[in-house]
């Protein structure tokens, strides 16, 4: 059953969500670490990807994230891995270890 965005999420859960997002924020590297990151052309990089959470329209509960990895610098697709969950956010965030593979070369 879909709730309401009016409803959704309740404060205890936006308190949750502030004092994961803070944890998070305490672990951001602003610095380049990797020796590829130093070289305008990058050389050493081999893969790149993208991250996408998007809930079900009209239900704040049911949710879809996607992994999408490509190899560097050709660009061609490497990887998608998808999990529907019914979770809040950030939970349904969790590392990708219990994602399912859809779809490899």
């Amino acid at each position: 059953m879909a709730q309401e965005a009016a409803e959704w999420p309740p404060e205890e859960t936006l308190s949750l969500w502030k004092r994961e997002q803070a944890q998070l924020k305490a672990r951001v590297v602003d610095r380049d670490t990797e020796a590829w990151q130093r070289d305008p052309a990058f050389s050493g990089l081999r893969r790149v990807g993208g991250v996408d959470m998007s809930f079900v329209k009209g239900d704040s509960v049911r949710a879809c994230a996607s992994l999408v990895v490509l190899s560097y610098p050709e660009l061609e697709f490497c990887l998608q891995v998808a999990k529907q969950n019914r979770s809040s956010l950030p939970s349904a965030c969790q590392p990708f270890r219990c994602w399912k593979q859809l779809r490899a070369p």
